[in-house]
Order: structure tokens, then C-alpha cells, then sequence
């Protein structure tokens, strides 16, 4: 990149630009994903939402690709011929208690949503982690630990303010935009989000946590979850996965190292004087089941959200992908402890299930694009991703949702994974409406100069 063109750029920006070798520049372009490596020919630390607007008209302007960073938890594609703004700057946040909403600037984390709205009773759809980006998890659908009661972050999106293709400031409204809006909301980042206004919901307490069980029991465990499941309502969000833990210092010392079942619960019932007792009442049959090695299930309140499912804090590489389940039935279960276990390896780190219905499948949300709509588990699989091999970590969880998935119930955006080639993920969606997405796609990025991890085209 010619230096006049960069000198531009930092004429137009109030933040840092940088480019490789600069000091800072490593970092501004880190991602929490560190299988994905970005290296940009420029950074933009953007300062304000003028940074933002800037940014992407200069690089319009320079017939170059952009790429939008905020924690890096989403799937990126490489940007070497182009320019990264990163978000991870912009918090700002506005809560309006009258009207349960939140607005938030691109760079919010579900962190300072919940720690806003954990308070005053209230909570926001964060998923299993608080330090994911609020636009981009719930642009993708967002499956929350307590997702049955309430549906899809997706499902409470109210208004966002995207940059058109002219790079100017667009509202975006069910009522005022239909056909952007579907899109957006679930069809993940097909334009540049500058600020998004959700609902938030009436959380006060929940009875959440978990409970490990002895990995060698992991058949009769998973098909006792099976056996329970039909006892809950939608007041109860329910996941199960098969764990090979690390031996990290950070964990209980009888989890190091071991392979466990990790269930996960969230009741919410406002009005329960006694959640305790219904929690504990609720997870009995299962407790019941086989060895528990750990339980931690209690009332908390949804601020500690992420100690349901408890996953790694900290930056890691790895290789996923999702799916979806009609049905936990016996070859479903024989199948999942067969690969969680293959004496021959290696295996994956993480398989999981996570329970849909309830109102995932009946809420009353303007329509959308949310691709988590008619299957009853949201299949994840996770393994340690091999730099020097990356083909066979993809291989081995392609493999195992492969063997494991329902065929044609596709995957949750987010938990799709890689696409394979620009277009691959449209797969996700009928033919109707792939085609209504690359609409809504060409209309604000005709050029396709956004890049993100999964390309419509």
C-alpha cells in the first residue's frame, strides 16, 4: 500500500492506523479464534463511529476489501490486500428501563450488557461467554443458556443503524426496512453495523449451573437426558456434552485431565419462591442417573451466565463445526460416546448438544433470517486445531457431525464453521430464501468488499 494512499487514511481517522511492523499492530489484529491470523495491510483503531464511516469510504474509495474486528470470536477471513477496523474500542452503552431496551456501539461486549442490566432484574441473550461481541453473535442468531424461555438474541433485535453502500448511516427497522431487517438478524454481518438496539428480559434469578458426570457412563447419561427432557417446559434450557478436559490448574483438581458428561441447566420462574427447591427437584432424575463428580447448580443471578456452561476464558485455536439433531435415539447416542471415545484418536475436545424448542420455535419476533428454526439439538463439535496439519483437525470434526448430524436440518449460523468455498454457506438456508439474503447483501455491499469468515459470494 502505497504510503500517500495511507496518509490519506490517517488525515481522515481520529484513531491509530497501523500497518505491519508498527508497534501495536500484532494485537490490534488479534482474534480470540488464533487458528485465524489476520495480516491487513493497514489496522484502523477506531475512535468513533466517524472513524468507522471513514474507514469504509476511504477503502471504497481505494477499490480495497474491509474487515470488521471486535473480540475476534467470530469467523474471519484473511484481509491481506486490505484494511481491518477494529471495533473493540467502542462500548457505549444506553439502557432504557422503561422500555427494557439497550442500545449498544459495535464494539459492546455481553459484559457491559449484563453488568448494566443484571441490577434491575433484567437480562440480555448472552451466549456461554460474556466477553463475545453483542453485534456480531446476535447478527448470527445467538443460541443463550437460556434460549428455550426466551428465543434467539435474533428474536429481540429491534432496530440497527448499518453504512449503506454510498457508506452512509441507514436505519434499519422491521417496519421501515422488512427485507434488510429479516437479513440482518440472523443472516450474520452483511453490512458494517455502527449501533444495534435490542430487548432485554426479566431475569432476577435463575436456578443455573451444571453437573459432571463420570465419562465412562456416558451412554447411560445421555440417554437418561434423553428420558428427562420431555418432563421440562420451556421455563428450563438444558445442554449435555462429552468433555475431554485439560489438566489446567484453573479447574477443579477432580476435573484435570479427565473425560467427563457435563449437563448444563437455566430455570427461570419469577415467580418461584422456592427455586432452589425446583431446581434441585428438577435435576434429580438425573442425579440419579450415574457418577457425579461435580454438581454447581444454584440460584444466581444473569450476570454469572457464563458459569453454566463454563468455557475457556482465555484465546485458543480450534477447529469446529455445527448441526442439528432431530432426535437423541440410540444410534445417536452409541455414535456420539463411540467417537468420544475411539481408542485409535484422536478425538474431539468437545461434542455437544444443546436442547432447542420452546421459544426458539414460538416466538412472536418479527420474522427473520435465524437458522436454529425446526430441529430439537443444536450439534456443536470442537477439537485442538493442528498448525501443522489444519486439514486434518477440519477432517475430524467435519467427520463427526457428519456422523452424528440429522441430514437436511443444516446448522445455526454461527456454529457453521468454516465455509468451504464463497456461497457455501447459503446451504443453511431454502433456495428462497438464500436468494433474499444475497439481496439484502448486494443492496448494502455491491462491491462484496466486506469480508467476513462466511461469504455469501
Amino acid at each position: 500500500m502505497e504510503q500517500k494512499s495511507l496518509d490519506a487514511l490517517r488525515r481522515r481517522v481520529s484513531g491509530q492506523v497501523l500497518t505491519p511492523g508498527d508497534d501495536g499492530y500484532g494485537s490490534a489484529v488479534a482474534t480470540w479464534d488464533r487458528s485465524v491470523v489476520l495480516r491487513p495491510a493497514a489496522v484502523v483503531r477506531a475512535r468513533s463511529v466517524r472513524d468507522i464511516v471513514a474507514a469504509s469510504s476511504w477503502s471504497a474509495d481505494q477499490g480495497l476489501d474491509l474487515a470488521i474486528l471486535n473480540t475476534g470470536h467470530g469467523l474471519l477471513s484473511d484481509v491481506a490486500e486490505g484494511v481491518v477496523v477494529s471495533v473493540d474500542g467502542l462500548t457505549e452503552l444506553r439502557l432504557d428501563l422503561a422500555d427494557r431496551c439497550v442500545t449498544v456501539a459495535p464494539g459492546a461486549r455481553w459484559s457491559h450488557v449484563q453488568a448494566a442490566v443484571t441490577p434491575h432484574g433484567l437480562s440480555g441473550l448472552a451466549g456461554g461467554s460474556l466477553g463475545v461481541g453483542v453485534a456480531g453473535y446476535s447478527m448470527g442468531g445467538g443460541l443463550s443458556p437460556i434460549g428455550r424461555t426466551f428465543g434467539m438474541a435474533a428474536d429481540r433485535i429491534r432496530r440497527l443503524t448499518v453504512l449503506d453502500a454510498e457508506s452512509r448511516p441507514l436505519e434499519v427497522t422491521a417496519e421501515r426496512e422488512p427485507d434488510l431487517y429479516w437479513a440482518l438478524c440472523g443472516g450474520g454481518a452483511l453490512a458494517i453495523v455502527t449501533e444495534i438496539e435490542f430487548e432485554v428480559v426479566e431475569v432476577p434469578t435463575l436456578f443455573g449451573g451444571g453437573v459432571y458426570f463420570a465419562g465412562e457412563e456416558a451412554a447411560a447419561v445421555l440417554a437418561a437426558y434423553r428420558d428427562w427432557l420431555p418432563s421440562l417446559d420451556d421455563r428450563t434450557s438444558t445442554s449435555i456434552a462429552l468433555l475431554h478436559l485439560p489438566t489446567a490448574p484453573a479447574l477443579p483438581p477432580e476435573l484435570r485431565g479427565q473425560f467427563v458428561v457435563h449437563l448444563r441447566i437455566a430455570h427461570i420462574d419469577p415467580a418461584d419462591d422456592e427455586l432452589e427447591e425446583t431446581g434441585r427437584r428438577l435435576l434429580g432424575p438425573m442425579t440419579a442417573a450415574a457418577t457425579v463428580i461435580l454438581d454447581y447448580a444454584r440460584p444466581m443471578t444473569p450476570d454469572l451466565l457464563p458459569d453454566i456452561h463454563r468455557d475457556p476464558v482465555d484465546p485458543t485455536a480450534a477447529a469446529y463445526r455445527g448441526g442439528h439433531l432431530a432426535a437423541i435415539d440410540d444410534d445417536a447416542i452409541a455414535t456420539m460416546t463411540r467417537i468420544a471415545t475411539a481408542p485409535e484418536g484422536p478425538v474431539p475436545t468437545l461434542l455437544e448438544l444443546r436442547h432447542l424448542g420452546g421459544a426458539y420455535e414460538s416466538s412472536t419476533a418479527a420474522p427473520n433470517s435465524a437458522t436454529a428454526r425446526g430441529a430439537q439439538f443444536n450439534l456443536y463439535v470442537s477439537a485442538p486445531y493442528d498448525t501443522s496439519d489444519p486439514a486434518s483437525s477440519r477432517e475430524l470434526v467435519d467427520d463427526a457431525v457428519s456422523r452424528i448430524g440429522s441430514p437436511g436440518l443444516g446448522a445455526q449460523f454461527n456454529f457453521s464453521g468454516p465455509a468451504p468455498q464463497p456461497g457455501a454457506v447459503l446451504s443453511l438456508w431454502t433456495e428462497a430464501d438464500g436468494a433474499r439474503l444475497l439481496a439484502a447483501q448486494s443492496r448494502l455491499d455491491p462491491d462484496n468488499r466486506l469480508v467476513t469468515g462466511r461469504p455469501l459470494r
